[in-house]
């Protein structure tokens, strides 16, 4: 395998943005039962059950689409539905980042992964789009979300996050997937 360069990392981020965004409006079928073709696709080539939540295997299929799934030897996604598989093996692989540290070098290409608090573990994620790291603001493309930004949607949408924000507790909401 060849070894990717900077300015090949940056070209694989910017065509995973790319793909994501080009499903901006894709939703489920009626009823909102994580079912639909594109739903469904996203899931089998996850590795997933039809019914199943879709974030993380819409995630998954657009870095496999876009050939980005590992960078000179090391896995960035794996194939899986789960945030909370995903997030175990970007910390392991040491591509896990924590919001705090992420606020002077999140990227877009980069994998947000967001803190359930009831459920205590990573339960939602997305594409990072852009990030102004003066405010703070970062915008992602996510699957099974809605306009209110719920983490058990029905379409593929645009997300406007803060990168500051806690979960009760204390957790940060946030952590990310390095992919440079």
């Amino acid at each position: 395998m060849a070894t990717l360069t900077a300015a090949d990392k940056l070209a694989k981020q910017k065509a995973v943005v790319t793909r994501a965004t080009a499903f901006v409006g894709v939703q489920e079928n009626a009823g909102h039962t994580n079912h639909g073709a594109q739903v469904i696709d996203w899931l089998t080539r996850a590795g997933a059950s039809p019914g199943d939540p879709w974030c993380m295997a819409f995630a998954y299929c657009i870095f496999v689409d876009a050939g980005y799934t590992s960078a000179n030897g090391v896995t960035l996604m794996i194939r899986t539905a789960s945030c909370q598989a995903q997030a175990d093996h970007a910390r392991a692989a040491g591509l896990l980042v924590s919001a705090d540290a992420a606020r002077t070098r999140l990227k877009a290409g980069w994998v947000m992964l967001q803190w359930d608090s009831q459920l205590g573990r990573y339960a939602h994620t997305g594409i990072v789009r852009s990030y102004d790291p003066a405010t703070g603001i970062f915008r992602s493309v996510e699957g099974n979300t809605n306009q209110d930004g719920s983490r058990e949607g029905y379409e593929v949408a645009i997300q406007t996050r803060d990168i500051r924000d806690v979960r009760p507790g204390g957790h940060p909401r946030y952590a990310f997937i390095q992919t440079n």
